[in-house]
């Protein structure tokens, strides 16, 4: 059986727990833990095996918002993190539980969301989290559900100093290596499409509505799908965001960045 390389970024703002992490999934500290921003400034890296995967794990600084990344620290930091993000496979974006989302973090989230990559949030720090950890969950699922449409997120909320699950976040891995490595069949997609639309249609545009006839997953790393139908231009935007959000939920893709392309177009053979 051949080897699968797959590689893991370890991606948030300075001071949310990235080197613990690292550390407890590698089972040494080779990545320095400070509580001091800018201790990680080049990325540390460690291959270990998987059942057939090679995963290369990098442990990158922390980086800060753009109105802060003129220092010379964070250049580096910043350089080398995009550099990484070209080449990850998965991210794992750490947010820091015991605190509320921050511009940082969104600024973060939306350039790992536009590079298409596939993303494994983790809430670190749970241990510190003063209110109720019921809250503090529908708090951060909330916040990605209602912002960010073509990806469904399912964040683990862990202590990385106390209670990390190394076997469990190696399974979230494999799991998604696995959803790219085939396409989707036609029956599968258009099954869930008949669902989709029982539920809920177009809405009517200029006396029309839009008719989806047809849906094909064209592409696994990035993920994308073509939906051929009549009048998809005027498929408005709650009614995409509704429809990617059931697809995933109907085709059970969670982490993954979806691209959705509608093509006026009833025969997808054509």
């Amino acid at each position: 059986m051949n080897e699968k390389i797959v590689n893991i970024s370890i991606i948030g703002k300075p001071n949310v727990g990235k080197s613990t992490i690292f550390n407890k999934l590698v089972g040494s500290n080779i990545s320095e833990v400070s509580s001091l921003s800018g201790t990680t400034i080049y990325p540390v890296e460690f291959s270990q095996d998987f059942k057939d995967l090679k995963i290369n794990l990098i442990d990158l600084g922390g980086l800060k918002r753009k109105s802060k990344s003129h220092e010379s620290k964070q250049k580096i930091i910043t350089r080398q993190t995009l550099d990484q993000l070209k080449i990850s496979d998965i991210i794992f974006f750490v947010l820091d539980g015991n605190d509320n989302i921050t511009k940082n973090d969104k600024q973060l989230f939306r350039l790992i969301v536009n590079k298409l990559k596939n993303i494994i949030v983790i809430i670190n720090k749970t241990d510190l989290i003063k209110e109720s950890l019921k809250k503090k969950e529908f708090y951060f699922k909330n916040f990605f559900e209602i912002n960010y449409p073509n990806i469904i997120l399912k964040p683990i909320f862990i202590s990385a100093l106390k209670n990390i699950k190394k076997e469990f976040l190696l399974k979230k891995i494999y799991e998604i290596v696995e959803n790219f490595q085939f396409l989707i069949d036609n029956k599968s997609t258009n099954n869930a499409l008949k669902l989709i639309l029982e539920k809920n249609q177009p809405i009517f545009s200029k006396k029309s509505r839009p008719a989806i006839k047809f849906i094909k997953h064209v592409n696994s790393k990035p993920m994308i799908f073509k939906v051929f139908g009549n009048k998809l231009s005027s498929l408005n935007k709650d009614y995409k965001n509704y429809f990617v959000k059931s697809l995933l939920s109907k085709l059970k893709i969670y982490n993954q960045t979806v691209v959705i392309k509608y093509l006026n177009n009833k025969n997808p053979y054509n």
